[in-house]
């Protein structure tokens, strides 16, 4: 069922859509708009929040809602309840401008802690863009144990997330996917690629993906611009 808020604000788009509310319009004050439209202020805030998160209002003190687009910003939902919703970013979206290379252990942060047969792993960096634009929205780094390090000329070609190379080639499957994600101050090399400023605010996320029989797959590192990604959990108990 959807939530009464995000009823208003699709309502309230499809009426930006459709030229009812123009771009630059300022919106009524909370209360009167609210009681115009017959929901309580709480209800109509989060559908506010919701239509600024995706870049149709901007909402500023002492100068009200302003309407100042006429469609959501493209963005990369991540809805999260069980595996197969986790790995959506690698069966949704595609690594593009692929690079490998060999690493050690000790070269990544990131793998201490990690086995890898040789102590060498196979990094794979690319990006991914959101469809019908151009700059990337996301940079990873993905680590393979040399037990799977074999796919690397498969990579190229297949158009495909790494994990699923993995799968396919070797015939295994994720069982298990652990991450952790964190606010940090966007890398030089990384800003440039998502056309952000150096030092600008973005979510890096650290993954780890194992086989069924808890075998390491991949190790991650992945850089996403907060503006283009969103991730959203819902678990419930019953």
């Amino acid at each position: 069922m959807t939530a009464l808020y995000q009823k208003v604000a699709d309502s309230i788009l499809e009426q930006v859509k459709i030229g009812v509310l123009e771009v630059g319009h300022r919106l009524p004050p909370e209360a009167e708009y609210a009681a115009e439209l017959g929901v309580s202020r709480s209800t109509l805030r989060l559908a506010f929040a919701e239509l600024e998160r995706v870049g149709v209002l901007q909402r500023k003190k002492r100068s009200g809602t302003q309407i100042v687009s006429d469609r959501p910003k493209p963005q990369f939902n991540m809805n999260t309840t069980g595996i197969y919703e986790l790995l959506s970013l690698g069966r949704d979206t595609v690594l593009a401008n692929i690079q490998t290379r060999t690493v050690r252990t000790a070269d990544v942060r990131q793998l201490e802690g990690f086995e890898s047969e040789t102590d060498h792993w196979l990094e794979v960096s690319g990006t991914r863009t959101l469809s019908g634009e151009t700059k990337p929205f996301n940079v990873s780094r993905i680590y393979v144990p040399a037990r799977y390090a074999g796919i690397e000329p498969l990579l190229q070609e297949s158009g495909t997330s790494v994990f699923r190379v993995i799968e396919d080639s070797f015939g295994v499957a994720v069982g298990r996917v652990s991450q952790a994600a964190s606010a940090i101050a966007c890398p030089n090399d990384e800003a440039k690629l998502m056309g952000l400023a150096a030092g600008a605010p973005i979510l890096q996320i650290d993954a780890q993906l194992y086989v069924r029989d808890s075998t390491l797959m991949e190790v991650s590192i992945a850089f996403f611009d907060p503006d283009r990604f969103q991730v959203r959990t819902d678990v419930r108990i019953d």
